[in-house]
Order: structure tokens, then sequence, then C-alpha cells
């Protein structure tokens, strides 16, 4: 309930400010009128029959809102604490930005409030937005104290976000800011301490330990200024981790004794989890095995009372307990924790909230600029006026040069179309050399990966067969006998691709094919993998589109390679795969749709190269999606792919209905 008091706070302060008699009012004039009218309004009995959705309505689309309107507000945010607090008041403000249009600082307000609120929710590109849409309007009207704030918030994003380059440059500037505008009370200091922390951190993530350093010591010195124990304790804790990535231990040790006892002292469990972490490393990189395993318990009831999810930290204390687990001998244990481990460094390693948050800055900045070109627009569109006669002067003299080359090109037309017709048969002999010169490369590029990728699982069996001559027992050569197979499988399905690309190049008849019988047949030939995957494949066939002039064996080359991508890349869970047919004026469309990992829209051309791997983590060959793109092509079609990372990828394959 104080975190629900806290964002009403914001947001009464915001929505008092609306009204058209304070349209004139600065930044610091709003808080004021927040403070003069919050008793006021506070005591105002408020009916629970009272609705947002009714409120909403009740509001014109085309006029600023009253004054009596903006009491309303208040109210109903009061009203919505005990209800569905976020999701409404979210409504609500996306509803009254626009009518707010005539103050820029107002709207700001607004912006920076519904960032406030998504970021809350942990839903850091839409906060990012909203945040950047109020940093916008608040440099327009030079309101340097609030644009810190916001420069604060989105600096926190990125680092959030793993974005330290982005996070160090928005802490800078908020640094700048307040260099050009000095604190101007208690509650600024600590805005600023804060500023110089996320300096500190995003320094010390990009390897910039000795500007990590000064800025965790510039923090110190400023917690002592405001007589702030807990954060000169915390401070000194993040300079340790600097200390310690450089590898001086001895340093590092007593500075994070002290920020764990006083931070355990003062019941901050989020600093005292982060600072036990690194003093079980510390204590690991001095073989103290004894301590490392005591201040390890201790940070482990500190995790199983607040559950902690910060990925960086838990990746740390996940390795630290498997360490300790595997010098105690319990190696079941110690698995469990490495896979605990791989799920949250997984995670940790994900690439799609920062490219969506750098995406987010990149357009928030091309909107910047786009602004700055309607404004040279509208200037030129001024100056074009005065042009209009000399451009009318222009246009006639065009003309008559045009009517001049005209004649003087029928001229030499003929002799152009006997030019035209030897370029053609140059380009056509061009085209085919280098047609066979790809097909050499491709041949020189296959023959060298697959003695690599063959090698591999054949070392990979002598290995087991060498393992197996060393055990009797029948439990263990089961497992290594399934290994066998595993491995062995995986090799067959490289050299049935191999087998693949050299079907490509081979001649490629035209015939009438049923593409609900090949679906099957391709179902059928994987019914193992589909068994192993756990997935679930539903096939939808349009009446209208059962069957399409083509080659049999090139669409099920490239079935098979999409149908095997969807299983390898899927979630946890079950795989669920639809398949479905449709028919155009001109083409025939076959989709196939998952549930999978999903697939970032940067990669959507690189992974129809061969061997391209979005990571070097993921299991495949590289080949699989290359040789359903080249099958296609020769069927003088295309393939689409449209994905939303975790949520799924549709592979769209498009082919002409009267192929040449």
């Amino acid at each position: 309930m104080k975190k629900l008091n806290l964002i009403i706070f914001f947001l009464s302060s915001n929505f008092l400010a609306i009204t058209p008699s304070f349209a004139q009012n600065n930044y610091e004039q709003i808080e004021q009128i927040y403070h003069n009218y919050r008793s006021e309004i506070d005591n105002e009995y408020i009916s629970e029959d009272l609705k947002v959705d009714e409120f909403l309505n009740g509001i014109p689309s085309d006029s600023e809102i009253s004054e009596q309107e903006i009491k309303d507000v208040i109210r109903l945010l009061v009203y919505l604490e005990n209800s569905d607090l976020n999701q409404k008041a979210i409504n609500l403000l996306k509803t009254l930005i626009p009518k707010v249009k005539k103050s820029e600082i107002f709207q700001a307000f607004l912006f920076q409030t519904l960032g406030k609120i998504y970021h809350h929710q942990d839903e850091l590109v839409s906060a990012l937005e909203n945040y950047l849409k109020a940093s916008h309007r608040y440099e327009s009207n030079n309101e340097f104290y609030p644009l810190v704030t916001i420069y604060r918030s989105i600096s926190r994003i990125n680092t959030e976000g793993q974005n330290y380059n982005q996070g160090l440059n928005y802490a800078e500037l908020a640094h700048q800011i307040f260099q050009e505008n000095p604190p101007r009370n208690r509650r600024d200091s600590i805005l600023l301490r804060s500023i110089i922390d996320y300096k500190g951190l995003n320094n010390r993530r990009l390897s910039n330990h000795k500007k990590a350093i000064d800025n965790f010591n510039e923090s110190i010195k400023m917690s002592r200024m405001l007589k702030d124990t807990v954060f000169v304790s915390i401070a000194k804790g993040n300079k340790a981790v600097s200390y310690f990535d450089l590898g001086m231990l001895d340093e590092a040790l007593p500075l994070l004794i002290e920020d764990y006892t006083n931070s355990m002292k003062n019941e901050v469990y989020g600093s005292a989890f982060n600072a036990g972490i690194y003093l079980a490393r510390v204590y690991q990189a001095q073989a103290k095995i004894e301590k490392m395993d005591s201040i390890f318990r201790e940070i482990e009831q500190i995790h199983s009372e607040y559950n902690f999810s910060n990925p960086v930290a838990m990746t740390d204390y996940f390795l630290i307990a498997a360490a300790l687990a595997e010098n105690k001998g319990d190696y079941k244990k110690a698995l469990d924790f490495y896979k605990e481990f791989e799920k949250v460094d997984l995670k940790r390693d994900s690439i799609a909230i920062q490219n969506d948050i750098s995406g987010m800055q990149e357009k928030y900045l091309l909107d910047k600029e786009i602004s700055k070109l309607e404004l040279l627009q509208q200037t030129n569109e001024l100056q074009a006026s005065h042009l209009k006669l000399r451009t009318a002067f222009l246009i006639i003299i065009a003309i008559a040069l045009l009517v001049v080359l005209w004649y003087v090109f029928r001229l030499r037309f003929k002799n152009r179309k006997i030019d035209r017709l030897n370029e053609l048969l140059e380009a056509k002999v061009s085209e085919r050399t280098a047609r066979l010169l790809e097909i050499n490369k491709e041949l020189d590029t296959y023959l060298y990966r697959a003695s690599h990728d063959i090698r591999r699982p054949i070392r990979t069996l002598l290995g087991l067969n060498n393992i197996a001559q060393l055990t009797e027992d029948n439990f263990q050569l089961k497992k290594l006998f399934h290994s066998v197979n595993v491995t062995a499988m995986g090799m067959d399905k490289m050299l049935f691709k191999l087998q693949m690309a050299y079907e490509l190049n081979t001649t490629h008849d035209i015939s009438k094919v049923d593409i609900e019988e090949l679906i099957r047949e391709c179902i059928d030939d994987m019914a193992l993998e589909i068994k192993e995957h756990n997935s679930q494949i539903s096939i939808d066939i349009n009446p209208k589109a059962n069957s399409v002039l083509a080659n049999n064996s090139l669409l099920r080359i490239a079935l098979d390679n999409i149908i095997e991508n969807s299983m390898t890349y899927k979630n946890e869970g079950t795989n669920k795969i639809e398949i479905s047919t449709d028919r155009g004026n001109h083409f025939f469309y076959i989709h196939v749709k998952d549930n999978g990992f999903g697939i970032d829209e940067k990669y959507f051309n690189d992974i129809f190269k061969a061997y391209f791997k979005i990571s070097n983590k993921s299991p495949g060959s590289g080949l699989g999606l290359f040789l359903a793109h080249k099958a296609i092509s020769f069927l003088e079609g295309e393939i689409s792919v449209s994905s939303k990372v975790n949520e799924g990828s549709q592979f769209t394959i498009k082919i002409p209905l009267n192929p040449r």
C-alpha cells in the first residue's frame, strides 16, 4: 500500500497542473499547487460507485480537461488504491495526455508519471519510451531539475538492460546539469549521489575501474557530508567490487565486510546479499573454504526470505553454491546448482531487452531529428512562395529541352536496342559463369565444414568407446549406448543435409504436388524427433490450396528444415507447430508457425545464410534455413519470417502458381 500511495502522489501532483488556469506555471509551482490541494482532496468522500470507464467516456475527446475534472481525477485515483491501480491508472493517463497539448511541462509530468508506473512493473521499454518523451519536453522548456531525475531513471533502465555505454552517457548528462545548476537541498544532493553511483556502476561494468573507483570515492564523500552511514558502507562495497575485479583482494576484503555488516545491521538486505556474494568470492579466491561456506550459509538464509532475482548476482550465487557442493563431494547438488546457473546466465545474456532498449533510444533520436526536419520544411515552404515564378520559367525551358532530346533519342533508339541485346547476352553468360563459381565455392565450403563436423562426432564415438571398455556397470553402459545413439543421429542429420545440398544442384522437374500428402510424409519421417521434442503438429489445408505446380523434392527439403528448426529452438513445455496453406491470385503460400524462442528482427536477413547461428550455444548445424531458402529460390519463390522473441515465429513459403 505504501508503494501505491507513492504512485498516487506522483499522479496527483501531475494532474492538478492540467487546468487551463495553471497553464503558465513552471515545475516548482506545480509541486506547490499539489501541496496546497492535497488535504482538501484527501478529505473528500470517495464514492465506491465511481467507475473509471464512465469517467473517461464523460470527457470530450477534443477539449482541455477542466479544473473540476482534475479533482474528479484525484478522487478517482484514491479510489483506485484498493482496486486495479496500475492498469487503470495507465489507461487514465493515456486518455488524458492528448488533452494537455497546450502545456508541454504538464504533458511532461504525465509522461514521467506513466514511465514511473511502467518502471514499477518492470516494463522497461515502455518506461523508457515515456521517460524520453518527458525529457524532450523538459529540455525544450529548460526545466533542468526534473530533467536530472529523468536522466537518472533512463540511466538506471539502461544499466538494468546491460546497455552500459548508454547508462553511463545519461548519468554523465545528469551530472553535467548538476555541475551547471548546483543542488538546492538535501533531496537534490541525494539525487546527485545516486547519479554518481550509476556512473561508477556503468564504468565498472565497462572495466573502467579507475574511473569507477573515483566515482565511488566521490559517493562516499557525499554520503559522509549527508551523514548517511549506510550509504557510506554501500559505496565502499561498490568500490570493493572494482578492487576484486582488479585482483586486489586484500583491499576489497575489509570494505566488503563493512558493507555486509552495516547492511545487515540496518536491514538493507539487498546490499547485504550482494556484499555477501563478493565476500564469498574473495574467500574462494583465497582458498578459505570454511569462511566461504560460513558466509554463503548466511546469504542463503537472506535469499530464502527475500528471493532476490538480480541475474548478475544470482549467477555468482549459483556458481558459489555449486563450488561448495562440489568441494563437499555432493556432485548431484553441484550439478543442480550449475543448471540453475545456466538458466539465469541465459536470461542475463538475452539480447532481447538490450535490443529493445537500444531500439527505443534510436527511435527517440530519430523522432528528434524528424522534428528538426519538419521545422526546416516549414521554413522552406515560406521560401517556396518566392520561387514559384522562377520555377515555372525553368519548367518551360525543361519542356523545350525534352522535346529536342526526344528527337535525338529517336534517332539513336535502333542502335541502343542492338546494344541492349548484346548486353543481355553478355549478362546471361556472366550470370551462368558466376553461378558455376558460386556452386564450386559452396562445394568447397561444404567439404571443408563437413570434414570438421564429421570428425567431431567420430571423436565423441571413440571417446565413448574408450569409456565403455573401462566400465562393467550395466546402467552406465546403457547411458553410454544412449549417448552413442544421440551422436550417431546427429551425424546422420548432418550427412542428410549435405545430401540435400547435393540434390539442390540437380535438375528440378515441375509437376503437380499434393501438399497435404507431402506434409504428412515429412511428419511421418520425423516421428522420432517429434516425440523427442514433445511437439504437437497441426495441419490446416485450405481446400482451395491443396496442390500446386512445383518440385516435390525442393518443397520437401524446405518443409523438413523449417519444421526441424521449429522443434530445435523451442521453449520449455509443449512445442506447438501449426502448418497451413493459402492461395492468392498469383502465388501459393505455406505457413509454418511455432511457439518457440522467436528471432530478433535484426537477424531476419542473416538466418538464411549458410552456417549462420545467432549464438555459439545454439544447437544445429546452421544449414537448415539456408537449404530451405535455396530450395525455394529454385522455384522462383521466397521465404519470409515474422517473429517475436519468447513468443514464437512464423515462416511463410511463397511460390508462383505458374512457374516458368
